[in-house]
């Protein structure tokens, strides 16, 4: 059995595991070649020492097998501090974590679809697109919440990860429509794309639309299919990077 196969269990038994909350896992894997938007960091992954190289170098009975990260603070599933987009913004040391964490709904904007050239601006989730999802939230008995976290299922990073595509190209969020989650006071607003703009937009309105308002982003999500028009716990908590622009995350749902 290979590492990547072998299942981690606790040796008086999986039992030990029981009884928590059923949680889905919303964070892309992290790997040397994974796909990374053109502006940041390539991942690297090299091999600090294995097993024998740590007892041949330090002479003890066991050895201990570790690698390096080289990586960038927006590398993968992650989520941005505010002083990303905004000179005058909060790195995400000094950003309160209730930003990264609480109560969510994921809203279907499958009908959102990324087209190049998009004159009529359909790739975009508008006002319209979002009120459209809106109904869908309501038919299951929910709503968008002041404090409430947003994550969006375009149903489009499933799709197309790790191909270029998936890098390249993604439908996101006009400014109206960022904007219009804003003004009901969401402080996260999450993506299963590369992105919260539309990969066509060199404005970035999402990202400017949380500089305005002073909120967050979280992008690179997955398995967000399994969520939609549901409410649930949502963690996506940052690393504690002392001036980072943002952070790499795990992020969950938590459904029970």
């Amino acid at each position: 059995m290979t590492t990547t196969e072998r299942s981690q269990v606790p040796a008086l038994g999986a039992q030990l595991l029981d009884g928590r909350p059923t949680i889905v896992d919303l964070t892309r894997p992290i790997y040397e070649g994974m796909p990374m938007w053109f502006g940041h960091q390539r991942t690297f992954t090299p091999v600090n020492q294995t097993h024998e190289q740590f007892k041949e170098m330090y002479g003890t009975a066991d050895g201990f097998y570790a690698r390096n990260l080289v990586i960038s603070e927006h590398a993968g599933t992650h989520t941005d501090a505010t002083i990303e987009y905004d000179p005058a913004g909060c790195t995400i040391d000094n950003t309160p974590l209730s930003y990264y964490y609480g109560s969510a709904v994921c809203l279907d904007l499958s009908h959102v679809q990324f087209q190049s050239p998009d004159d009529d601006h359909l790739g975009y989730a508008d006002v319209a697109a979002i009120k459209r999802a809106e109904d869908k939230l309501a038919e299951a008995g929910q709503e968008i919440r002041p404090g409430d976290i947003i994550l969006a299922w375009f149903d489009y990073g499933d799709r197309w990860f790790p191909q270029r595509k998936y890098i390249d190209e993604n439908p996101g969020f006009s400014w109206e429509g960022a904007e219009y989650l804003a003004q009901k006071g969401v402080v996260n607003i999450g993506t299963d794309c590369n992105a919260i703009d539309n990969s066509l937009d060199n404005t970035f309105s999402g990202h400017m639309v949380c500089k305005k308002y002073g909120i967050v982003n979280t992008e690179h999500l997955t398995n967000l299919g399994q969520l939609i028009n549901k409410r649930f716990d949502y963690f996506g908590l940052p690393l504690n990077l002392v001036g980072g622009t943002g952070s790499p995350i795990r992020a969950v749902a938590v459904i029970d």
